[in-house]
């Protein structure tokens, strides 16, 4: 039985390239990191604590993670009670999943800490907590607008891609052209075009020239 001919399962559509083209790019994203993105990691230890009353001011803010931080991706900021950024100069990695913030509290109130961090499996947290210094009391809850505003702010921190990072996208986007470019130009049946039947069943070498055979006589 001759093979199927070409037909609409065959044919390559715009549509059905974008398709493939879906699919490959979630192939080149899937890394095993990304298996557990929502695994994710979290603030494991903060230095003041969450909610503490402080008599004697810090000079900085410690956080420790459930995970490796990437330093150039994260951010740390420390608010006033009158909304002053108090941060003193960028924070620094201590250790592999903890980071620390200088800051300069010279005066009595409420502190705001905000900090965006984001981890090697492209997972990230950002969330806010308080402290006080010299009131005697804890800090007052903060207001869902005031949240909201700290938490963006510090989200949207600009970073800068880090050269490693951007030569893995480059090769990723290089990889993903020509794995399009190959399924593009594949034949359409998966073999040479000088095999592929004619719409009679018959292919290339069936076919015999008008005239008399050029094959020799049979006795």
């Amino acid at each position: 039985m001759p093979a199927a001919t070409d037909g609409a399962a065959g044919n390559r559509t715009p549509a059905g390239v974008v398709t493939l083209a879906a699919v490959v790019a979630v192939m080149l994203l899937a890394t095993p990191g990304s298996a557990r993105a929502d695994q994710g990691g979290r603030l494991l230890q903060a230095d003041p604590p969450v909610g503490a009353a402080l008599s004697v001011a810090p000079t900085g803010v410690t956080l420790s993670f459930t995970d490796t931080v990437q330093p150039e991706l994260s951010h740390v900021e420390v608010f006033d009670g009158a909304g002053e950024e108090v941060t003193d100069g960028d924070y620094r990695q201590v250790a592999p999943d903890r980071v620390h913030q200088p800051v300069r509290t010279g005066v009595d109130g409420d502190y705001t800490v905000a900090y965006h961090v984001t981890f090697p499996d492209g997972s990230d947290v950002t969330d806010v907590y308080r402290f006080s210094v010299g009131t005697g009391a804890p800090p007052a809850a903060l207001d869902a607008a005031t949240r909201e505003a700290r938490t963006d702010a510090v989200s949207d921190h600009a970073h800068e891609i880090d050269g490693f990072s951007a030569t893995l996208l480059v090769i990723d986007g290089l990889v993903l052209f020509v794995v399009i470019a190959m399924l593009w130009l594949r034949p359409r049946d998966g073999r040479p075009m000088s095999l592929r039947y004619r719409d009679d069943g018959s292919t290339p070498s069936d076919r015999r020239p008008d005239g008399p055979s050029s094959s020799p006589p049979t006795d």
